[in-house]
């Protein structure tokens, strides 16, 4: 055979390995509409009742900083905070970046001193460490 009969065969194989990739991420995605922080679940209507509302970017949310204080963690400063996507996408940020972050109604961590990759979508998890 011809290196061009190889190539249809080449393409259906790289066809399934996409589509098989985008049915197991979807298929690992948590389907929540709560977010659990510290160990308590809430939703998020229940937490903009906490917490005062804010603007960064152009975006308007509840502190981060704020929420922490509001459900209870003592000495804040003394912690990381690990927020976690549906998509098990995560990032880790200190007391700082919290002073200076939002959660968006649609469940979006906005940090005003961190680049973009630090915005977490559909967050369903943060956890204090």
């Amino acid at each position: 055979m011809k290196k061009n009969n190889y190539l249809p065969i080449f393409a259906i194989i790289i066809l399934l390995v996409g589509i098989g990739s985008s049915l197991y991420v979807n298929a690992a995605k948590i389907d929540s509409t709560n977010i659990m922080i510290h160990g308590d679940e809430f939703t998020v209507d229940q937490l903009f009742q906490m917490v005062k509302e804010k603007s960064i970017e152009a975006e308007s949310g509840i502190a981060m900083d704020g929420l922490m204080e509001e459900i209870g963690i003592t000495a804040p400063e003394k912690f990381e905070y690990t927020i976690i996507g549906a998509d098990g996408y995560q990032k880790t940020v200190n007391w700082e970046n919290m002073r200076n972050g939002i959660l968006t109604k649609g469940r979006e961590s906005i940090f005003s001193d961190l680049p973009k990759a630090f915005r977490v979508k559909e967050i369903v998890e943060i956890k204090v460490e």
